[in-house]
C-alpha cells in the first residue's frame, strides 16, 4: 500500500494494490483526513455488468425435431436474441425451437443493465432428416390375369397383377389384384385396400428363422398366386361354409366398394423400404430386399391411376394393421392423405410391446417362440428407425396428427398382446400393478393419447370378449366399423388422388 496527499482534494488516497476484482472492473478507494484540512469526498462502486447464462438441450439434433434453449441472468434490466433466433426475451426463461434446414445455427443473447451490456452466443449443429418419403416404382407391373366370380346374380370382375420390380423374401415376386364393384367395372367407386395377416419373422445372426407360432421361412417369404389372395384371403374373410360371412370385408363388397388386395411376401408387416434382408441366406440367388411398404405403395399407386376412384380406405388385420398405418403415414410425407384406416389386432405400441415380449416370450400361448430376439433382430429387418423416428400411433398422434382418422381395434383375448384365450397367459406384474388385462394394459398409451387430443377423429375399440382379427368374421365389432365408416364420410372429406 502507497499514500499519498493531494493537493488539490487535501485527502489521503491509498491505493490497494494485488486486489482482483469480478470482471476485471471496480476499483477500491479509502479516503481518510489528511493535513490541509480540505472537505472529504466519498465514491460508490460502479454498477455491476449483467451476469448470465445460454445453454441449449442438444448440441446436435435432426432437422424438424424440437430443441430447447434455456437462459437465467442477474443485474439484468432486459435481454434480446439475435442471430437465428430473434426478439426481446425475458431475463431467465426457456424456448422450443425447431429448424427446417440443416446447418450450423448460431443463437445469440444479450442482456443489458446499469452497469452495461453482456452477450453470449451457443452453436447448435442442424443434421439433415431421414429421408422419409418412400421411393417406389409401378414402371414394372404387368397384368397377369383376369377372373369374374359369379355369386347369385352379382358377379365380379379380379384381375391379378404382378410387380417384377420387388422380389420376396425368397422366391418370386409382390403380386395384388383388384376386384371391380359388382356389376359395374370401371365405375367410380371409393376403394378399399386390404392387408392381410401373417405374422412376423425374420433370419437371426445364425440364418435360423424366427417367426409367431408355427410358421417358418416358407410361410411369407414366396410369391402369393392369384389363387392363395382369392382362396386365403377373399373367400376366407367373406364366406363360411358356401354361405356369405357377415365381416367387414363382406359389407364393403356389398356397398359397392372396389377392392385391392395386395400381397405380402417379405414376411415384414408391410412395412419394409427397401433396405437389404439380413441374414438371408437366399438359396434361390441375387439380391433380397425388405420391400413390402414399396410394394404397398406402388400397387395403390398404380390402382387409383388406372381404376377411378373417390375415397380410399385402408384396412389391415393382424401384421396389415402395421402395413395400413405405416402406409398412411408415408403418404402423409407426400401431403396425400387417405380417408381412413382400420387397424385390426395390432399396432406398434413402444415401450410396451417389448415389455410384453420380454414377459411372455417363449410361454405356452404367446405367439413369439423362445429363442426370438423382437427388439434387435426383429426390429433390424426392417432397416428403417421407425421407433427413433417417432413413426407408431402414440407418438404421431401426441404429436397432433389429425390427418387421417384411425381405428385401433384390440380384442383382451388376442394372445397376440398377452391376452387371455383359454386361460393360459399370466397378467404380467406391469398389467396387473396398473389394474388392466395385459392387452388394456400393452395399449393403454395408445388409448390414453386418443383420450387427450382434443375433437380426436381416431378411435380406440378394446372389446373385453374380442379375440384376434374379428373384422374378419361376422362379429359386433363390424357395426362399430361401419359407424367409424360413416362418420367419417359424414364430414364430407375430399377424394384422396383426384
Amino acid at each position: 500500500m502507497t499514500a499519498k496527499c493531494d493537493s488539490e482534494t487535501g485527502g489521503l488516497l491509498k491505493y490497494f494494490k494485488g486486489i482482483t476484482l469480478l470482471n476485471g472492473v471496480g476499483f477500491l478507494l479509502l479516503v481518510i483526513g489528511c493535513g490541509g484540512g480540505g472537505a472529504a469526498n466519498t465514491t460508490s462502486p460502479p454498477p455491476a455488468l449483467p451476469v448470465f447464462s445460454l445453454s441449449s438441450s442438444q448440441e446436435q439434433v435432426r432437422v424438424n425435431t424440437e430443441f430447447v434453449l434455456t437462459w437465467s441472468s442477474s443485474n439484468a434490466t432486459s435481454c434480446s436474441a439475435s442471430g437465428d433466433w430473434s426478439g426481446n426475451k425475458t431475463l431467465s426463461g426457456d424456448e422450443k425451437i425447431s429448424e427446417e434446414v440443416a446447418g450450423t445455427k448460431i443463437y445469440s443473447l444479450s442482456c443489458s443493465g446499469a452497469g452495461g451490456e453482456q452477450s453470449m452466443s451457443i452453436e447448435v449443429e442442424i443434421t439433415p432428416g431421414p429421408n422419409l418419403i418412400v421411393s417406389r416404382t409401378t414402371a414394372q407391373i404387368t397384368p397377369v390375369e383376369s377372373r369374374t366370380l359369379t355369386l347369385g346374380v352379382d358377379s365380379w370382375v379380379l384381375n391379378f397383377y404382378r410387380n417384377d420390380a420387388y422380389t420376396c423374401g425368397l422366391s418370386g415376386n409382390y403380386t395384388f389384384f383388384v376386384m371391380e364393384p359388382a356389376n359395374n367395372s370401371g365405375a367410380e367407386a371409393p376403394l378399399w385396400a386390404y392387408l392381410h395377416g401373417g405374422g412376423y419373422g425374420w433370419f437371426d445372426e445364425d440364418q435360423v428363422y424366427q417367426a409367431v407360432k408355427t410358421q417358418t421361412q416358407d410361410t411369407f417369404n414366396h410369391e402369393e398366386t392369384f389363387d392363395d389372395l382369392i382362396d386365403n384371403h377373399l373367400l376366407h374373410n367373406t364366406m363360411s361354409n358356401d354361405e356369405v360371412m357377415d365381416s367387414t370385408l363382406t359389407r364393403r363388397l356389398q356397398e359397392g366398394y372396389r377392392v385391392l388386395l395386395v400381397s405380402m411376401c417379405d414376411h415384414d408387416n408391410y412395412a419394409g423400404r427397401g433396405a437389404p434382408y439380413l441374414n438371408n441366406p437366399n438359396p434361390n440367388g441375387g439380391e433380397r430386399q425388405v420391400n413390402g411398404l414399396q410394394a404397398t405403395m406402388a400397387a395403390m399407386d398404380y390402382t387409383v391411376a388406372n381404376y377411378p376412384s373417390t375415397h380410399v380406405f385402408a384396412h389391415g388385420t393382424s401384421a396389415g394393421s402395421l402395413g395400413v398405418f405405416a402406409m398412411s403415414q408415408a403418404y402423409a410425407e407426400e401431403g396425400t392423405y387417405l380417408t381412413a384406416i382400420v387397424a385390426d389386432s395390432w399396432a406398434f405400441t413402444p415401450p410396451r410391446i417389448f415389455d410384453m415380449f420380454d414377459a411372455l416370450v417363449g410361454e405356452e400361448g404367446y405367439v413369439f417362440n423362445a429363442g426370438s430376439d423382437l427388439r434387435t433382430d426383429g426390429m433390424d429387418k426392417l432397416g428403417y428407425d421407425y421407433l427413433g423416428l417417432g413413426i407408431y400411433p402414440e407418438a404421431v398422434i401426441e404429436g397432433g396428427f389429425v390427418e387421417v382418422p384411425s381405428m385401433y381395434i384390440v380384442g383382451e383375448k388376442d394372445p397376440g398382446c398377452g391376452g387371455y384365450r383359454g386361460g393360459i397367459l399370466p397378467t404380467i406384474p406391469q398389467a396387473a400393478a396398473a389394474g388392466l388385462s395385459n392387452c388394456g394394459w400393452m395399449y393403454d398409451d395408445l388409448r390414453d393419447a386418443i383420450d387427450n387430443q382434443p375433437n380426436s377423429p381416431h378411435v380406440f375399440d378394446l372389446s373385453p370378449t374380442g379375440d384376434h382379427v374379428e373384422t374378419n368374421r361376422e362379429n359386433p365389432v363390424n357395426n362399430r366399423v361401419d359407424n367409424f365408416v360413416n362418420g367419417v364420410l359424414a364430414t364430407i372429406p375430399p377424394h384422396v388422388f383426384p
